[in-house]
């Protein structure tokens, strides 16, 4: 049974919609949705073929589902109808086209609700760039729009919200009330164009209120790429368009696969205040070489040192003023990396674990599934299924009967928190290469300025287990410069949040008031460059 399933109470039926004998035919991509018992559920649709050929996929994000396989999917006159097969029931939506849009009913057995879907048009990368940009009011707090690692998207740095856009016509693009959710439509961009076609300005409608905002260029984001030990990198260097030479920052990835465009807002803000930042593919992704699966806390440390040499060089940077930021994962790497080298001037980090990897992932375990309201028993199943992979990868003893628990934890629906491992020989290089590393030393040894954040309910890393052992460990020798800030109500990401479980992402829309600014004041305040956070 799908996880909607469960959340909606009403059966998992999909009728779609109707098309006028005269209208666009119903293949597409069509972003609405339906209300449960309890809020909006968002669906994107992807229809093809025609008439009794069709067929069709759907995603539910905001739930956690995705390319969900339609049955039973037609046309016939005004009417579409599909399926999305569940364990119990199906839902089932019937409606009428008119125009771009659909409306009709949704049923699950006895239960009944209303929806409404809107067809997208689909934008790559390419078609997208027209789009990306600043844009920018009175207030100089720039609306960002840019093309992330999963489509479309924007910051509104005046407000803090960020989301997912869905594009319903050539120059009009929209998003919904949380971070993956385009319906109900909450905020409308329409871009403008002058008279060679070039986009100029974009006007906002949000909650009733329309602004207009100009383009903006507050820096110059430059390609580039450099050679790490065992790795060639590609990135972006943001330079501030305010006189140089400026100080400087390596931005460094988190765990798992991530691009330069992942990191983008985050550097945005560092940029538009006069500080440098190099983004770059973490290895094995984008237009990098190497393995983000199989590199060490060392490889990737060398490959932010490489990005710092990149810094030195450029005439535009302060080789004087360079630093590191890390987040997550991280945090394990940029502290490492300073260690090493004393071109590194100072050291942000973001949710930055102060434990060893393998006691880290177990508290994780815990508070996540404690904070999704996961009843108890099975929690303590999961922490016996930790304790019995670690003893796995120590050993190399009890694979068949791991791989069995692990089966279980997929039947039972744990199996996503516990990271379940794909061979033994890949357990027991993390075990080697990751799980064991023990971050204390490194921070003990480290000298200059550090600034490390946290949020209030991050389930991830958990301010309550690390905050104190990174004080502990910074300040054993002599560190008079540490900045510890743990901020209200975010999450591991920095968004405002209820509970930091992963459950609630999908239903996030901002980051935490001062979050964005915290991190530029502090660098500001260190590096002396002329601007002030706004």
């Amino acid at each position: 049974m799908t996880k909607v399933l469960r959340q909606v109470g009403i059966v998992l039926l999909a009728t779609l919609c109707a098309v006028p004998a005269l209208a666009a035919a119903p293949e597409g991509t069509w972003i609405g949705g339906f209300k449960s018992r309890h809020d909006w559920v968002f669906m994107k649709v992807v229809l093809t073929g025609s008439g009794s050929a069709m067929s069709g996929r759907a995603d539910l994000p905001v739930q956690g589902e995705y390319d969900l396989a339609l049955s039973r999917v037609g046309a016939r006159g005004f009417a579409v109808t599909f399926e999305v097969p569940g364990r119990d029931a199906n839902l089932l939506f019937e409606g009428t086209q008119s125009g771009d849009r659909i409306k009709g009913s949704v049923r699950q057995g006895f239960g009944f609700s209303t929806f409404e879907l809107i067809r997208a048009v689909p934008a790559t990368e390419a078609e997208f760039a027209a789009f990306s940009g600043h844009f920018a009011g009175s207030d100089d707090r720039p609306l960002l729009v840019y093309f992330s690692p999963s489509g479309p998207a924007y910051v509104d740095f005046a407000t803090g919200r960020m989301g997912t856009l869905f594009r319903t016509d050539v120059d009009t693009f929209v998003s919904g009330p949380t971070l993956l959710a385009g319906y109900p439509v909450e905020v409308t961009l329409t871009f403008a164009r002058d008279a060679g076609g070039a986009v100029t300005a974009v006007t906002r409608e949000a909650r009733g209120r329309s602004q207009r905002l100009l383009r903006a260029t507050p820096y110059r984001t430059e390609p580039v790429r450099f050679q790490s030990e065992t790795a060639n990198l590609g990135g972006w260097l943001l330079i501030p368009n305010s006189p140089g030479p400026h100080p400087a920052i390596v931005m460094i990835h988190g765990s798992g696969p991530a691009t330069r465009q992942s990191l983008l807002p985050f550097a945005d803000v560092f940029a538009r205040h006069g500080i440098a930042v190099l983004v770059h593919d973490k290895r094995g992704s984008g237009q990098s070489t190497g393995s983000y699966s199989r590199a060490t806390f060392e490889e990737l440390a060398q490959d932010a040192l490489a990005g710092v040499a990149l810094l030195k060089r450029h005439p535009d940077v302060d080789g004087a003023r360079i630093g590191l930021q890390g987040a997550s994962l991280g945090g394990w790497v940029a502290p490492l990396a300073a260690s090493l080298s004393t071109d590194v001037k100072f050291v942000i980090v973001e949710a930055a674990p102060a434990t060893t990897p393998a006691e880290h992932e177990r508290a994780r375990v815990e508070r996540q599934m404690h904070a999704d309201d996961v009843d108890r028993e099975t929690v303590v199943r999961a922490l016996a299924y930790m304790d019995q992979k670690f003893q796995v990868a120590r050993t190399g003893e009890g694979w068949d009967a791991l791989v069995a628990a692990s089966d279980r934890a997929t039947r039972e629906g744990w199996a996503s928190y516990v990271n379940v491992p794909s061979t033994l020989d890949n357990l027991q290089w993390h075990w080697t290469h990751i799980l064991s590393w023990d971050p204390r030393p490194v921070l003990e040894r480290l000298t200059i300025p550090v600034l490390a954040l946290y949020g209030e309910l991050d389930t991830i890393v958990s301010p309550e287990v690390h905050v104190r052992r990174l004080q502990d460990a910074l300040t054993r020798y002599g560190n008079k410069d540490v900045t510890v800030k743990v901020l209200p109500k975010a999450n591991h990401h920095f968004f405002a949040a209820s509970t930091g479980g992963p459950a609630e992402t999908g239903r996030l829309a901002q980051f935490v008031p001062g979050y964005f600014e915290t991190r530029v004041a502090w660098v500001l305040d260190r590096m002396e460059p002329s601007a002030s956070p706004r």
